[in-house]
């Protein structure tokens, strides 16, 4: 890893910042230690962040952000017509510009002509972002700080961090602060409790994810298999999943010989705030097994072809498996196994 380095303008020339990270749940995440290290090296400074409406909850409340700018994006189909979209995104440029920030930083780990553009329609004076590969050059005017991309395989909370050490702010305690709000987990609790849930046994997340698109599943009858399992050691247990796989993971439970409940929120501070009551989360690799880490809940993490070396859940207690590019290589047996150690070594640290 590159150590710090002289940046090319005085500290006391920046006193409004701009983080822009436009991509998904778990990039944000990883994402969150730069802005204590920013707040740190930058005590006085104005430090604001801009991302897009999918990952806003991930950064709202934040102890160290003065302001969290939000757009949406076109894809993301909020508006019936893509102009709106891209209208709403100008007024949102606009406001930044008019708060006239001193550094604009594009805090992905590889060079993205979408943030880019963000980043240099801020009209910030400085802007630090990764240098563009050869494919890319004709968009190298975004910035005007360079960082070369990382070739290392280390975890994307480092590689984040790699883009401010250019401009010499690291940090040593990299945490991952997301905050839930006491309506989040009081909502959670009611849950809990009228699903008969309480706290004299161990309580147990499994998190049903799919993305067909990208090969990234987990069989149906591998979950049911896990679940039947772990009922039978006595475990309580609760399912997660996305609004969108709510019915389909109806009709998985009906299959059950036990009543297990299913939880589902759209709204990801209420989602955190559950998985924070758990004693253990089980999912395949993605944006919820990110958030379970930022509130600190042991995640077994299901891996097939990403590399966990960058995308494993950051911090301690955690555990991943993986037998290949195929995560359906991972067996219900593997997984029941790997949550019984888990739980032995949390209740051997308690």
């Amino acid at each position: 890893m590159c150590g710090q380095t002289t940046p090319p303008f005085q500290k006391s020339e920046i006193r409004k910042i701009l983080l822009v990270r436009n991509d998904n749940i778990g990039d944000v995440v990883c994402t969150l230690p730069c802005i204590e290290a920013l707040r740190r090296h930058f005590p006085d400074a104005f430090i604001a962040i801009l991302v897009c409406r999918l990952t806003e909850e991930i950064v709202t409340g934040h102890p160290y952000l003065d302001k969290v700018y939000v757009y949406d994006k076109a894809k993301h189909g909020r508006y019936k017509f893509v102009l709106t979209a891209w209208w709403k995104q100008w007024q949102v440029l606009r406001e930044i510009r008019d708060d006239h920030f001193d550094l604009a930083i594009g805090i992905r780990s590889e060079f993205s002509p979408s943030q880019g553009w963000l980043v240099y329609a801020s009209r910030a004076r400085y802007r630090l972002g990764i240098e563009p590969s050869k494919r890319h050059e004709k968009h190298s005017f975004f910035y005007n700080i360079f960082v070369k991309p990382m070739k290392e395989s280390v975890h994307e909370v480092e590689r984040s961090l790699h883009v401010l050490r250019r401009i010499g702010v690291d940090i040593d305690e990299k945490r991952l602060i997301l905050r839930c709000f006491d309506d989040n987990v009081e909502k959670a609790r009611k849950f809990l409790s009228k699903s008969g849930i309480f706290y004299q046994k161990p309580l147990v997340c499994l998190n049903y994810s799919r993305r067909l698109e990208e090969g990234r599943y987990w069989e149906d009858q591998n979950y049911l298999k896990v679940i039947e399992s772990l009922v039978a050691e006595g475990l309580q247990i609760i399912v997660t999943t996305a609004p969108y796989e709510v019915q389909h993971v109806t009709g998985l439970l009906k299959k059950l010989s036990a009543d297990v409940p299913l939880y589902c929120s759209r709204s990801i501070k209420d989602f955190a705030g559950m998985i924070a009551q758990c004693d253990l989360f089980v999912t395949l690799q993605g944006g919820p097994m990110h958030v379970a880490a930022a509130v600190g809940t042991p995640t077994l993490a299901l891996f097939g072809r990403n590399n966990p070396q960058i995308w494993a859940p950051w911090g301690e207690g955690h555990m991943v498996l993986r037998k290949g590019n195929d995560v359906n290589l991972i067996t219900p047996d593997d997984v029941v196994e790997a949550v019984k150690e888990m739980l032995a070594r949390k209740m051997v640290a308690a």
